[in-house]
């Protein structure tokens, strides 16, 4: 018969050894090529996109160009240039576990994708954004999707991430309309 004792140190080492792979493998970059989080959404913004069927997203546009979901916002419009916007969320991204995956010297024109990663297992997310450039005026606004890569459901960590995102941007730009 096991003793008590026995079982107690058994259970220990094995906590022990599961902590040391896990600390070895996120703190290595090991996790981030076991997740890889493959090529952007390419989201097609507008009333009558086509979203996602699982809750792992969320959405910020301008009201004239938001699907009718509970999993989005509206998206500030700033009296700015879509340069001093663009800027504005590059610098602030990384605050927020966001790395531009955009070269926006030869990108797409008004297309960012940032790649998020969770804070502790490092689940990817794609965070994909549309700058709206203005008929007339200065008035600049942006559509965003984030998603994430793996899961059903991301627990509300696209929108918490996307809202604290925003309210840096707004208090950086100053001007909101």
């Amino acid at each position: 018969m096991v003793s008590l004792k026995r079982l107690v140190m058994v259970a220990i080492w094995g906590v022990v050894v599961l902590a040391g792979i896990f600390v070895t493998v996120r703190f290595t970059g090991l996790i981030d090529h076991m997740l890889p989080p493959g090529d952007p959404p390419n989201f097609a913004f507008g009333r009558d996109a086509d979203l996602p069927q699982d809750p792992n997203f969320f959405l910020a546009c301008p009201d004239d160009l938001r699907p009718d979901t509970d999993r989005s916002m509206q998206s500030p419009s700033f009296n700015a240039s879509v340069a001093a916007l663009t800027e504005v969320l590059v610098d602030t991204a990384p605050d927020h576990g966001m790395r531009l995956m955009t070269d926006i010297s030869v990108g797409e024109a008004g297309r960012l994708y940032f790649l998020a990663r969770s804070p502790v297992l490092h689940f990817p997310d794609w965070v994909e954004i549309e700058l709206i450039l203005p008929e007339t005026g200065n008035d600049v606004s942006f559509c965003l999707f984030a998603r994430s890569v793996y899961g059903i459901d991301d627990m509300g960590q696209n929108e918490k991430r996307t809202r604290a995102w925003l309210a840096d941007v707004n208090a950086r730009m100053g001007q909101v309309n």
